[in-house]
């Protein structure tokens, strides 16, 4: 097998820097060039450890003549193995203190912390759903608030805002966990996972076809400060999958990335994992996660000054999966001193998944902008802080995750559309009742959906809203003046997404009418196949009925004779 039918995703393992050099030595050379006095311990091949044997074993069968001679698919199984033990020891290099000086841990400030006092929620009901939500209310028995004089149920105020006249929001119900002091009247009372304090849920009307629950999980101080305590640990090198597939080496550096940023991952998915459980919309049937915005409020640095940062601090915030507000930043006046970014996957894989925002900043200087959030009654700034964030992002991250349940019945639709043509020829009565089910599901969801989200983004109520604007950070348009270059204008977020969810709603109902008329040709297709299969057994079984009967008679005369 020549160089070129090698596995594209390890060049390096046939050849390296140096030429005919194996990647141990290459990783040698250049470890020793940047550390000349890292001699101590032995690299891979060159011990009497146990993989050392083994890979002297795998270098053989990859480099010899007889390994050249042997299936590529074995050839690309020894270079899976011989990758593995290379990251492994590539770690126990690091351990013993190879590497460079970005491979160091973070140098994070001891009194620099990080507390997340609040976490969001939303997933989307449309018509097809709609009585999931009522069997969730009464289930979950969210609906005593008429017994105590609070006004109308939730059934109500559900059927209100699907007939366009209920109101802008409304409170579905507050679950505390027992023996806290959080909550108000119409608290009910429920097992919530211990980093969380309680849960508050509001239903969204969007038009009059669908619903969003939107949850908000105060944090209980423990819960608050689970990822700062895994941001201040001492992370060591270990071995992290990449890919799924592929086996890598990590130094402290990444060790930390990953821990830190999987800690943040952890809340928002025990908190994903409540709302499934208690409450599946759209994105829970899908088996999709949903739209998720948490609340991260720092001690030490400060984002909104809008300086540009050294490389340290930067690694810092990465740690956290904070990355994309570093050349641009989206701020709003309702909310000063405090950046909306969203999660970059390329740079925090340990997020899973790209629907995460973060609303962040400096717990000082945001507290220093004169924000009314005293009457809250909550001893805590912290929590206080995150109910009067919460009373003003309320429906922004609904019409963040919008977007993103949009895109989700695209998807949907797409695969549905795909599926029709590997349908085609092949529908028998249980094809028949399953495409009656989707063109049912279609019709409900893509009949107002158009209507729903142009009156939705229609409102004039700004209330719980705030408006976000894009826009250069200071330093670079300083940057981009002391250069000649001209710097483009602020973008307001909110119109755009208003101006996108609404072509991509008319898009589905483009969809819906054109998968309407393929859908219904594949089914009088294959409905005259069917028919056709049925002629000819109908043939095949009068002739052989024939044959029988001439049977019968045949072996009746042969008796009268």
């Amino acid at each position: 097998m020549s160089d070129s039918d090698m596995p594209e995703a390890f060049p390096d393992f046939v050849s390296g820097p140096t030429g005919d050099a194996t990647p141990d030595e290459d990783i040698r050379r250049s470890d020793q060039a940047e550390n000349p006095s890292n001699t101590v311990f032995k690299y891979i091949g060159h011990g009497h450890r146990w993989y050392d044997p083994v890979y002297i074993v795998l270098q053989f069968f990859q480099y010899s003549r007889l390994g050249r001679r042997l299936p590529t698919g074995w050839r690309r199984r020894f270079y899976y193995m011989s990758n593995y033990l290379v990251q492994f020891n590539a770690v126990q290099r690091m351990r013993a203190g190879g590497g460079s000086k970005l491979d160091g841990p973070l140098n994070l400030p001891e009194d620099e912390h990080v507390t997340i006092p609040g976490i969001w929620v939303v997933d989307y009901f449309p018509p097809s759903l709609i009585d999931d939500l009522d069997k969730a209310i009464r289930h979950n028995h969210w609906d005593f608030r008429p017994h105590i004089g609070m006004g109308e149920s939730n059934k109500e105020e559900l059927t209100s805002s699907r007939r366009g006249q209920g109101r802008a929001w409304w409170r579905i119900t507050d679950i505390a966990q027992p023996r806290n002091g959080h909550g108000g009247a119409n608290d009910g009372r429920g097992k919530l996972p211990r980093e969380f304090s309680a849960v508050e849920l509001k239903g969204v009307p969007i038009g009059e076809g669908i619903t969003a629950v939107i949850a908000f999980f105060p944090l209980s101080k423990s819960g608050s400060a689970i990822v700062d305590e895994v941001w201040h640990d001492a992370h060591e090198p270990a071995l992290a999958r990449s890919n799924d597939r592929l086996v890598v080496a990590e130094d402290k550096r990444w060790v930390a990335f990953r821990q830190t940023q999987a800690a943040r991952a952890k809340l928002h998915g025990l908190a994903r994992t409540w709302l499934q459980s208690r409450c599946p919309g759209a994105f829970a049937q899908s088996q999709e996660e949903q739209p998720v915005m948490d609340f991260l409020l720092l001690d030490q640095f400060d984002p909104f000054v809008g300086e540009n940062v050294d490389r340290e601090t930067e690694d810092c915030m990465r740690a956290l999966g904070l990355t994309e507000s570093k050349m641009t930043w989206q701020t709003s006046l309702e909310l000063p001193g405090l950046l909306l970014e969203r999660s970059n996957p390329e740079f925090t894989p340990a997020l899973q998944g790209g629907r995460t925002w973060a609303l962040w900043g400096n717990r000082d200087s945001t507290m220093a902008k004169n924000l009314d959030f005293k009457h809250y009654g909550i001893s805590d700034q912290s929590s206080a802080l995150a109910h009067y964030v919460d009373d003003r992002m309320g429906d922004l991250v609904v019409r963040l995750g919008l977007s993103e349940f949009l895109d989700l019945l695209k998807a949907e639709s797409a695969l549905m559309r795909d599926g029709a043509r590997t349908q085609h020829g092949k529908f028998g009565r249980k094809d028949l009742e399953r495409l009656r089910r989707r063109f049912l599901t279609a019709s409900l969801d893509f009949s107002s959906i158009e209507l729903d989200v142009r009156q939705y983004n229609s409102r004039r109520w700004r209330d719980r809203e705030a408006l976000f604007v894009l826009d250069y950070t200071p330093w670079m348009r300083r940057s981009d003046e002391e250069a000649g270059c001209k710097t483009p204008k602020p973008v307001q977020v909110n119109k755009v997404l208003r101006k996108r969810q609404n072509k991509a709603a008319r898009d589905l109902v483009v969809f819906d009418r054109s998968y309407r008329e393929i859908l219904s040709t594949v089914a009088s297709i294959g409905a005259s196949i069917d028919a056709f299969k049925i002629q000819r057994y109908a043939v095949w079984i009068a002739v052989s009925s024939a044959i029988l009967a001439l049977v019968s008679l045949l072996v009746s005369l042969s008796r009268s004779f």
